[in-house]
């Protein structure tokens, strides 16, 4: 399936880069976990059946990263744990919706893998949209919850400072679930601001980010949630997303914009949290790109998060992706 978009859009510098790996495919779940490999299979073949074979894209197949590579994000200990754990034949890591199989560390090292070739992209000026899998925006520096093992953009952040160790970088989180795992790592770093848009943490998972979280230390001021009740429209989400972000950018002027990509807001997730329409997450999605061009010459990255509808994720990703590609 990869090898065929791969030549439909081969690699070529200065397009919009979609990154892929098939081996995040084999990270099998049990039957009826939403974090399905079928979410990406759909996406795939959206792509496939609907993206015009003359856009401005590539597809390509970055090359796995190591988990010892990983430790500047992640402790050592708990990357060998999460190692041994997967060959050890065990059904879950750390909480029962963590479910592994003997195939899921080469998805998670495949992941990763994608979120440093974005942000080596990035870095030489590009942009595009990793399709990660697992997701990431729950994990910590030790700790694997909400489907998550590796922080794929903490990964990222990681790699844009290994080129640039004073780059200023904005997170931006539309997944209806907090990114706690984002949060922890970034709290008390004033070069990182996060900014979550997500449903109240009353109410969902989990049960973090709060509109009081605004960081810790240096880190004091540094994050910005907006909590979100149950049921809320989508022009309400799209109008407050905005308002949010025009406040940021005016005192945080970011050198890259990072975003943590979920479509579980949408009216047709089975979690049925919110309202939010297909036209709502391609104009937030733009708008995101069109700071990006005003504040570093469009240097955004896109990565998967949640979105559990087959058929949403199937036509609205690759709608997304072709919308930002004509968009550079």
């Amino acid at each position: 399936m990869m090898t065929e978009l791969e030549q439909i859009f081969p690699f070529e510098e200065g397009k919009f880069q979609v990154y892929f790996n098939s081996d995040c495919l084999y990270h099998e779940t049990y039957e009826d976990h939403p974090e399905s490999p079928q979410r990406l299979r759909n996406i795939l073949k959206g792509c496939e059946q609907s993206l015009n074979h003359d856009l401005p894209l590539s597809f390509s197949c970055p090359e796995p990263m190591k988990l010892s590579d990983m430790t500047e994000v992640h402790d050592e200990g708990y990357l060998l744990a999460l190692e041994s754990c997967i060959h050890s034949g065990k059904s879950s890591f750390m909480s029962a919706d963590n479910y592994i199989c003997r195939d899921s560390l080469d998805a998670i090292r495949a992941t990763a893998g994608m979120s440093r070739e974005l942000a080596s992209s990035l870095s030489m000026g590009g942009a595009g949209f990793a399709l990660t899998r697992p997701p990431g925006h729950h994990a910590g520096k030790a700790k694997a919850e909400g489907f998550c093992f590796v922080n794929n953009v903490a990964i990222a952040v990681n790699e844009i400072r290994r080129r640039d160790e004073i780059a200023k970088v904005l997170i931006v989180d539309f997944d209806v679930h907090h990114g706690n795992g984002i949060y922890s790592i970034f709290r008390e770093d004033s070069g990182v601001y996060y900014y979550s848009v997500h449903g109240a943490p009353e109410h969902i998972y989990p049960y973090t980010g709060y509109q009081t979280e605004v960081g810790h230390g240096k880190g004091h001021g540094f994050t910005k949630n907006i909590t979100l009740p149950e049921g809320t429209s989508g022009d309400e989400w799209l109008k407050v997303f905005r308002a949010g972000l025009t406040e940021i950018s005016r005192t945080f002027k970011a050198d890259y914009i990072l975003v943590s990509a979920g479509f579980d807001a949408h009216e047709q997730d089975p979690f049925s949290f919110m309202q939010v329409k297909d036209e709502h997450y391609l104009k937030a999605c733009l708008e995101l790109q069109d700071l990006a061009k005003q504040q570093c010459a469009g240097k955004i990255g896109f990565f998967l998060e949640g979105g559990y509808s087959l058929e949403v994720m199937e036509r609205l990703v690759p709608r997304c992706i072709e919308a930002l590609s004509l968009n550079r």
